[in-house]
């Protein structure tokens, strides 16, 4: 922390001494499309995304109300709305769903144009939104030319991340031409991380009395450098019609180095007490869309859309295991590869007539999945196989889909409107492979879609919506394929296998919201929203011929509800006579759930975050070219019931952000930022319990701050 504070201090004393008066003017047009809007989309923009430093669109997020993320800073494992992960929040990319090949940590904030986070299901977004949606939208043209760069280095503090930095470099341009345009954005990052672990395990058998206790301690270092590119071209055609060639290509190469060491104490050791895995990939995603844009001469619009994306990876990965008191060690190798294309051809029909703004249109999506594993397995394995051969298993899953929906925009009167939609879906799902039974499922989803807004007065209005929305399972958790652990396979730590009968789950909601407008950029508002679900999917935990497997399964029953408040005003709104240039926001959800099959205390949806608050302050200061800001976020933790016979706890997050700009004049600036700047250690309990005892595993993760220094400039036209 003490050198953290260091690199602030001097950022600030050397770039004071430029006392050349800037202000900025910020139109509060996004508040102003918030409030008209029926369907409550909250818009995060380009500048907001860009402010702290952030290297993952994830970590931008985390500061938008409602929204919480997993994973350790710089890792976000996926974005949660409500709480929610594991699927329950649709994420798209520009507005089509993202592949199952798609990390939200592998798309940086410099590629963005924006974020439309949308609490309620629409028909045209699609339904599988329990927990609601969010829409990333690729940069567009420009609308003149232009050309920037952006070149930053940052470095994770903390003795295991000593000398080692990350260094990201981006670059955008665009240009206009006689009835075209197009646009050209790249970002490369060298991210390099290394972190350690500490899993503590004990064991008791049925009287109490404790039979196990085992300390292992785990090193991972982490290296993945990564380029992304979004091109994309637009053309005017003679008739007045747009055609869109937007693109976003990614090339990524991973190459991860994890060893652990155990100690037990009481008890017998795992089979490897020392081991070491290397896995190394190279993956690739490949997304490409043509949209065609027609105005009619009645007034109707036709949006229609052709895209495709390609996704694969190509892995290896070497386990290495010693045994106690043995010379040699067994040494396993695995060749594995993953294969995902997609085709999507969807089009929509508004037009406006008098007080009704309907819209029409279908969805349509075929996507297939394939992986291939081949292992090798060393003389010593203590698996049976027939001459130490090298073999192979296949895996393949598939799906379909179409919908057909429609939506009516009805303005009732000046101070009420509504949005009622109804969206028709078939979806087919199969799996199949060399050591797998072919399973195909069809699934039809029928979802109607109400919400409406009132205003009571010219700033004050009220929101309401009841939507019908699912979650499909995904092609992975379908297939029967097994993914088994290297070492130490417990109840704790099983291997993973799919269900090819799974379900879909379905929820019907309930959304309310208050929301009042003030000044020029500045609101409150206060939300609360209630969802049924039913054929909820629970993780099962089953000893198979000695081998411990977890499967997902459906299991009834579960409710969630919750309320948010968020606020976001000048300071002088709150203390008149305040220094002006202050802006303050803040927000706040508290979540509940229960899942009716799983007795309680505590049987609550897995995962989910019970409480998260984020508060900032920035400082555009009148007297030098520098704005300030601060962040701080806190995501609850405590204790769930997961199972009959399963646990977890999960211990509170803290993290702290700074970042300071300094604009040195009209094209360059420099940029400092510091994330998680506590370093507070990731926490977590899990247990398990039956009629021969219980397990339970404590284990503790390390996290480390993050400085980075960027400069940004503009070059022009």
């Amino acid at each position: 922390m003490p050198r953290n504070s260091c690199w602030f201090t001097l950022f600030l004393f050397h770039f004071s001494a430029a006392a050349v008066a800037q202000t900025v003017e910020i139109a509060a047009t996004r508040e102003r499309a918030r409030q008209l809007d029926t369907a409550a989309t909250t818009v995060v923009g380009r500048d907001e995304l860009l402010r702290y430093g952030d290297q993952t669109v994830a970590d931008a997020l985390k500061r938008v109300p409602g929204i919480t993320v997993g994973g350790v800073p710089g890792r976000a494992s996926d974005i949660r709305m409500r709480g929610l992960g594991n699927g329950y929040t649709q994420v798209l990319l520009n507005g089509q769903p993202v592949s199952a090949g798609f990390s939200i940590d592998s798309l940086s904030p410099e590629l963005i144009e924006r974020v439309e986070v949308m609490r309620v299901a629409t028909a045209a977004l699609g339904t599988q939104a329990i927990a609601g949606s969010i829409n990333i939208v690729l940069r567009k043209n420009a609308t003149r030319a232009q050309r920037e760069f952006k070149a930053g280095l940052a470095e994770t503090q903390g003795a295991l991340n000593k000398g080692q930095a990350t260094p990201d470099l981006s670059a955008q341009a665009s240009g206009k031409g006689v009835g075209w345009s197009y646009a050209m954005a790249g970002v490369f990052v060298g991210s390099r991380t290394v972190s350690t672990s500490a899993d503590d395990e004990l064991g008791f058998d049925v009287a109490g009395a404790l039979n196990l206790r085992r300390r292992t301690e785990t090193r991972q270092t982490d290296i993945r450098p990564s380029l992304n590119l979004t091109p994309r071209v637009s053309w005017t055609l003679p008739n007045g019609d747009t055609l869109t060639s937007q693109n976003f290509l990614r090339a990524m190469k991973l190459d991860l180095e994890t060893s652990s060491r155990e100690r037990t104490s009481i008890g017998q050791p795992t089979p490897f007490p020392y081991n070491v895995s290397m896995f190394r990939a190279h993956a690739e995603t490949v997304n490409s869309d043509l949209q065609w844009l027609h105005q009619g001469e009645d007034g109707g619009r036709w949006d229609v859309k052709l895209g495709a994306t390609h996704f694969q990876r190509r892995a290896n990965n070497i386990f290495e295991g010693y045994a106690p008191d043995a010379a040699a060690a067994l040494v396993r190798v695995v060749d594995s590869s993953a294969n995902e294309d997609s085709v999507t051809f969807g089009g929509k029909f508004s037009r406006a007539l008098g007080d009704h703004a309907l819209l029409a249109g279908w969805d349509a999506a075929r996507g297939r999945r394939t992986e291939t594993r081949l292992e090798h397995l060393q003389p010593g394995d203590t698996v049976a196989v027939a001459g130490n051969k090298l073999y192979g298993e296949l895996y393949g899953a598939r799906m379909d889909r179409l919908a057909l929906f429609v939506q009516d925009d009805w303005t009732i009167a000046a101070a009420m409107s509504v949005s009622a939609g109804l969206r028709w879906e078939i979806l087919r799902t199969g799996t199949d492979g060399n050591v797998l039974d072919v399973v195909t499922r069809r699934t039809h989803l029928l979802s109607p879609l109400v919400q409406a807004l009132y205003k009571l007065l010219d700033s004050q209005q009220l929101r309401a919506g009841v939507t019908r929305t699912f979650k499909m399972p995904t092609l992975l958790n379908l297939a029967m394929r097994r993914y088994t652990v290297d070492n130490n396979n417990s109840a704790l730590s099983a291997n993973q296998q799919g269900n090819p009968s799974l379900a879909p789950e379905r929820a019907w909601g309930l959304d309310l919201a208050y929301e009042r407008y003030f000044g020029k950029n500045a609101m409150v508002s206060a939300s609360t929203y209630a969802r049924r679900i039913e054929d909820v999917t629970i993780d099962r935990i089953e000893q198979v011929g000695g081998t411990w497997i977890s499967t997902p399964a459906n299991a009834g029953r579960a409710d969630t509800w919750g309320v948010e408040l968020e606020a976001k005003f000048p300071l002088q709104a709150l203390v008149p006579g305040a220094a002006p240039g202050f802006e303050l926001r803040a927000n706040m959800a508290r979540n509940w759930s229960r899942v009716a099959s799983i007795p309680g205390p505590g049987n609550r949806l897995p995962g989910q975050v019970p409480f998260s608050a984020s508060v900032g302050i920035d400082h555009r200061m009148a007297a030098l070219p520098v704005t300030l800001g601060a962040s701080f976020n806190f995501q609850g933790g405590g204790a769930a019931r997961l199972s009959e016979r399963t646990a977890a706890w999960a211990g509170v997050r803290r993290e702290l952000g700074m970042f300071a700009l300094w604009r040195v004049d009209a094209r360059s600036q420099w940029r400092m930022s510091a994330a998680n700047l506590l370093g507070q250690d990731r926490r977590a309990l899990a247990s398990f319990v039956d009629r021969h005892g219980s397990l339970q595993t404590a284990t503790a993760t390390s996290t480390s701050a993050t400085v980075r220094l960027a400069f940004e400039h503009h070059l022009g036209h």
